[in-house]
């Protein structure tokens, strides 16, 4: 009898050392991650719904989000710009501007208009995965899927299109975008 109470504390004690030692491993991990962000920096000017203007090193640099592509909204051909693409710019605006924000880099640091292709993170929110979330874009992957933030953003995008929020709001914007992810070469989901 003492031999089993003996056994099973000595299991109990096995299995919370086991779950500390998990969570632990979780917080470094944590950390680590936010390690690799850059910054904080301040928004100088959001440009449209996925790109900002901010001040880094000194300078002014232009930063495209990652993973994002919402409707246009100041396109220098106006028959592209749209209500929604003037949604998500506001939307933008009034979360990040004059903010201070982190970047977080995946992959190349620019891109071919040398602009910075970052996640940018306001506190502890992806700001990118929150457009998603929101409605203001799909999950744009034209340039590759996200190593770090793949589940999030096809959770975020999934939710939207059950809200029906923003790009997912009507039946012929929905065909829309859902054409253009499979011109962009996006996998649908089993739930598409």
């Amino acid at each position: 009898m003492k031999k089993s109470r003996s056994h099973k504390r000595s299991i109990s004690i096995v299995f919370l050392a086991l779950v500390i030692a998990i969570a632990i491993i979780a917080l470094l991990q944590r950390d680590e991650k936010a390690d690799t962000r850059e910054g904080p920096y301040q928004v100088v000017r959001v440009v449209d719904g996925d790109t900002i203007i901010l001040m880094r090193k000194g300078k002014e640099e232009r930063v495209r989000l990652l993973r994002v592509n919402t409707p246009e909204s100041v396109h220098p051909d106006k028959k592209q710009n749209t209500p929604m693409g003037v949604e998500a710019s506001d939307f933008t605006k009034e979360r990040l501007s004059e903010k201070e924000v982190m970047l977080e880099f995946e992959g190349e640091e620019r891109d071919r208009y040398d602009r910075l292709l970052a996640y940018v993170f306001a506190g502890d929110e992806n700001f990118c995965v929150t457009l998603v979330k929101e409605g203001f874009s799909p999950y744009y992957t034209a340039y590759g899927f996200s190593e770090e933030y793949d589940a999030e953003f096809r959770q975020a995008e999934r939710e939207a299109r059950d809200a029906q929020l923003g790009i997912w709001s009507t039946p012929e914007s929905t065909q829309k975008y859902l054409r253009l992810k499979s011109k962009w070469g996006q996998k649908r989901s089993a739930d598409e």
